[in-house]
Parts: structure tokens; C-alpha cells; sequence
């Protein structure tokens, strides 16, 4: 429970509460309370200081005075000193956190005392230690309701510190499928008789791209991730199949994509206009005397391994 204080000083901090992430100079407690007694302005400030309701905090080499909550300030009332003291550098340390080898630089402070204070203030859930990707072995302390910088758990694919590459594998399938049968739509429904098996093969136009907030907002949509996901992180799903050349980046439109061709077919789902018995006569002998391509090799290439058989390119022969 925190200390009483005079009106007085209940109204200086009721307006410096006004803006609690504010840190104000000398001048300006003078102009929030408008006054000119600098004596009674310092008066007042000890005043809420003895009661945690005001702390000192360095900027540019220079003091300033932040307001605290009553909240937090009745926190510190039920700290001793060396708590109290270990605590203020935890919570300057943000969502960093700070190292407990740096705790006892920066206290002077015995291990051992820092070891039962840290266990204190997590007992009471004012603290709560973590993991840092960086730096794995080292014990982290944040405040309890803080939540840990992307730079400290590596963002949405790490999981206790882990890299979460059965997460990063789902969501790059289901990414590239989304995109895939947005380019290739008939390529992945049952073959039609009716249905140029050639033209099906590929988009009909640019309406088959797909932009990057549509692929957020189908990822979000469906609750196919737990984890929150932000731009920036299905950019860097979607380079990992640009690497792969599962997808293709449109040069005109900025993050806007398509699903490559030789992806559908590695995937399986391309070929079934070649193999289903169904298709109209004409169509089958478009397929027939189609071109071949690089893209093709399914068809001369067996995807059964055999360790007897080696394939060569015809320029290695010559």
C-alpha cells in the first residue's frame, strides 16, 4: 500500500500522469503546476519520490522525472531495497531484457543476494525469466507483462527458443498451394472432356496473381497459424519458394505472385490432364503433339529410383 501524500502533490502527479511515458525537466513540473517557487516544486517532487510515485531517470547525461502508477508504486512498497533496486534495471532494460551477470555488475550487489531477490520478484510475478535465441545459455529477466523483442525469440519460427521448421514447412505449403490455385484454377479440379487440356495448363491472364495481403488475410482468415504473422514475415515465406521455384514474383506489381508451372507438376496435380482417359480425342492429340519441355521430365524420367540407370543431357554425349 502506498504512502499518502499532500493535495499538493497529488495534483503534480495526477498531471504528470497525463502523459505517464513523459519524462519532464525542472522547467517543466514549473509549467504543469504553474508555478515559479522552485522550493515548494522540489518539496513536492521529494514528496512523491519517498512515495514511489515519481523516479529519476537519465536522458542525454541529464535528470528527469517520470511519473509511476499507483499501481506500480505500490509494487515497490513491498520491496526492500536491493529488490527495489534490482527491479528499476529490469524494467529499463524493456523487452530486451538484461542478464543476470549484468544485474550484479550493475548492483554491486553478492550473488547470492541477487539470486533470492530475482526469486522474490518472480514469486510475486513482477519479473519472469526468458530465453534469448542470441544468446541461449544466459538467464534473462524481463517485467512480467512485457513481452519478449523478435530480436530476443527470433519472431513467429522459433518455439522455446528452437527453430520451428515443421511450422515454417506447413505454412510454405499452404501457402504455395493458395497461390497455386489461384494461377493454375483447373488444374487442381477433376479433368473435364469439355476442357482444352493445353489452355488449362496455364493462367489465362494476370488475374491468377496473387498479392501478399491477400495471402495475410487467407492465413488469418482460416486461423491456419497461431502465431501472429506480419508482412514482413510472409515475405520471408514467400522468397523461400521463390528459392525454390515453387513461386515467381511479378515484376510489375510489387509483392504480387504466382504459382510456377513446374511446381504444379512436381506436386502431381498438373499431369492428370495428360493421364485421365476422359479427355475429348482432340484435346488428348493437342497433348500429343505438344512441345516438350524441361518442365516435363516426369514423362521420360521414372520416379522410381533405380540404381542401375544414370541420365545425361545430349550435349554431355556429343
Amino acid at each position: 500500500m502506498t504512502m499518502p501524500v499532500s493535495e499538493r502533490a497529488q495534483t503534480l502527479h495526477d498531471r504528470m500522469m497525463g502523459s505517464p511515458d513523459k519524462l519532464y525537466s525542472q522547467e517543466a513540473l514549473q509549467e504543469l503546476l504553474q508555478t515559479s517557487d522552485l522550493t515548494e516544486l522540489l518539496e513536492l517532487v521529494q514528496e512523491l519520490m519517498t512515495s514511489k510515485y515519481v523516479k529519476l531517470v537519465k536522458e542525454g547525461g541529464e535528470l528527469r522525472f517520470q511519473a509511476i502508477s499507483v499501481v506500480e508504486a505500490s509494487k515497490f512498497t513491498s520491496m526492500s531495497d536491493d529488490e527495489a533496486m534490482i527491479y528499476s534495471y529490469i524494467e529499463a532494460s524493456g523487452r530486451e531484457g538484461i542478464w543476470t551477470k549484468t544485474i550484479k555488475a550493475k548492483t554491486n550487489l553478492h550473488q547470492h543476494i541477487v539470486a533470492r531477490c530475482l526469486k522474490s520478484l518472480e514469486n510475486q510475478r513482477y519479473i519472469k525469466s526468458i530465453k534469448s535465441v542470441k544468446h541461449p545459455t544466459r538467464k534473462i529477466y524481463m517485467l512480467y507483462n512485457l513481452q519478449p523483442s523478435i530480436e530476443v525469440t527470433g519472431g513467429p519460427w522459433f518455439t522455446d527458443s528452437e527453430l520451428d521448421t515443421e511450422f515454417i514447412d506447413s505454412l510454405v505449403s499452404v501457402i504455395w498451394r493458395f497461390v497455386a490455385s489461384k494461377t493454375y484454377p483447373a488444374a487442381f479440379q477433376p479433368p473435364s472432356p469439355n476442357v482444352n487440356a493445353v489452355q488449362a495448363m496455364f493462367p489465362t491472364s494476370n488475374m491468377g496473381s496473387v498479392t501478399i495481403n491477400e495471402i495475410s488475410d487467407f492465413i488469418s482468415s482460416n486461423n491456419i497459424s497461431n502465431v501472429e504473422l506480419v508482412i514482413n514475415d510472409i515475405r520471408a515465406l514467400n522468397e523461400l519458394l521463390i528459392y525454390d521455384d515453387k513461386l515467381e514474383a511479378l515484376t510489375s506489381v510489387p509483392d504480387t505472385y504466382r504459382a510456377t508451372w513446374s511446381s504444379v507438376l512436381e506436386a502431381g496435380f498438373g499431369r492428370a490432364y495428360e493421364e485421365d482417359p476422359n479427355i475429348a480425342p482432340e484435346f488428348k492429340k493437342l497433348l500429343q503433339n505438344k512441345s516438350s519441355s524441361i518442365f516435363e521430365h516426369y514423362k521420360t524420367i521414372d520416379t522410381e529410383p533405380h540404381t542401375e540407370v544414370a541420365y545425361f543431357d545430349a550435349w554431355a554425349l556429343n
